[in-house]
């Protein structure tokens, strides 16, 4: 069961009222809100340095470094970093940058080294990120190799993940950022006992606010998933739990006719319900009953009209049996079909009318309850 015995019974309360009822939580009011927020390069600018540059990123989940010296290259939002588990079992996240002429250091996705050697001119880091040797460097000069060690960044492995502030000065904190009950959540999940079955990066023409929006509403199955997910959910209806800046979603399938009449709780809702959770500024992902979609969500560089996703699906098994793997293909399948081939064409509309003049105002409504706690949190990074 992913959640405690109180939240699932809390839920499965809510939902049951719900289904029978035709109803779903809403919001107090409605808001309006300037389609310029997803193409406005000052506003983008302003995202890097309030929002990407400054906040924890959930970067890697942590059985992509499992062992002492294991290694992987994460792209951030502008920098890519390289993570390592050190001996002692803690991780390390570091620019991906050598220290003299700066060369990317490393350029393979994983692996599993105690060295990284620069392929320019051979100067070679321990796992840590310290300076241990310089090439020729009788000829080189006089160096401190304490000031050329790997450009270091602040990371917290917490959760089952590995979170990174991508700023070197910035500070760490993810309980803090999650706050009480994100942070209480998360640990009723268990997701380090879970792996990456597999991961994939894309690219699209639309700004990241847009493709994460997207993943959080509700509110479009009838209309864009007609034929992959409409027929197995209730529409237009979901409950809430509400952290102020994240959240966890529960949306009935129709499966749950099942427990109808059960007492509230008495059965774990993992098979009759999906619950999708947003972990401000830029995570979101989406328990399923044999798998969790995680979607990550960064700014393009240089065009806010264009964003880049990973997509990683776990699993709790490190090794899948046939029938497995042939589930994980299936579920792969209809989160491309549904995300790449449905959700992403409609996003790319919305910023083909974002980069118009006069496309005027839009609206979040009462039932659009997900996409408004994310537009509190943007507000609030924003103003800091």
């Amino acid at each position: 069961m992913y959640f405690s015995p109180e939240r699932n019974k809390r839920f499965a309360q809510r939902l049951f009222e719900h289904v029978r009822n035709g109803t779903t939580d809403q919001t107090a009011d409605m808001l309006p809100y300037d389609l310029s927020m997803y193409a406005d390069t000052e506003i983008a600018a302003a995202e890097r340095t309030k929002i990407f540059e400054k906040l924890p990123m959930m970067a890697l989940h942590r059985s992509q470094v499992p062992e002492p010296g294991d290694f992987v290259t994460v792209q951030l939002n502008r920098t890519e970093a390289i993570v390592s588990r050190q001996k002692d079992g803690s991780v390390k996240a570091m620019v991906n940058a050598c220290r003299h002429r700066g060369a990317t250091l490393v350029k393979q996705e994983s692996g599993r080294r105690n060295l990284f050697v620069c392929p320019y001119h051979g100067w070679s880091y321990a796992g840590d990120g310290s300076l241990k040797a310089i090439s020729f460097s009788e000829t080189f000069g006089a160096c401190r190799t304490d000031e050329r060690r790997l450009v270091q960044l602040p990371v917290e492995e917490r959760h089952g993940f590995v979170w990174i502030v991508e700023h070197p000065e910035g500070s760490i904190d993810v309980a803090a950022h999650l706050g009480p009950e994100m942070d209480t959540l998360l640990a009723e999940y268990g997701l380090e006992r879970y792996h990456v079955w597999r991961s994939a990066t894309f690219e699209f023409d639309q700004n990241w606010k847009i493709m994460l929006e997207g993943v959080l509403d509700g509110y479009h199955v009838s209309f864009v998933h007609g034929a992959t997910i409409k027929p197995y959910f209730y529409l237009n209806m979901m409950a809430i739990e509400d952290f102020g800046h994240h959240h966890v979603t529960a949306t009935p399938r129709r499966a749950i006719d099942r427990i109808l009449d059960e007492p509230p709780g008495q059965s774990p809702l993992d098979e009759y319900a999906v619950f999708g959770n947003l972990v401000s500024p830029n995570a979101t992902f989406v328990l399923h009953p044999h798998h969790i979609e995680h979607w990550t969500i960064y700014q393009n560089a240089r065009d806010p009209g264009r964003c880049r996703a990973m997509l990683r699906i776990l699993t709790p098994h490190k090794h899948l049996d046939e029938r497995g793997e042939a589930i994980m293909e299936k579920n792969w399948n209809i989160a491309s079909a549904a995300i790449l081939n449905e959700d992403v064409p409609v996003g790319n509309s919305i910023q083909a009318s974002a980069n118009m003049p006069h496309a005027g105002p839009v609206l979040l409504g009462l039932n659009e309850v997900g996409n408004r706690v994310f537009h509190r949190a943007w507000r609030h990074y924003m103003q800091d």
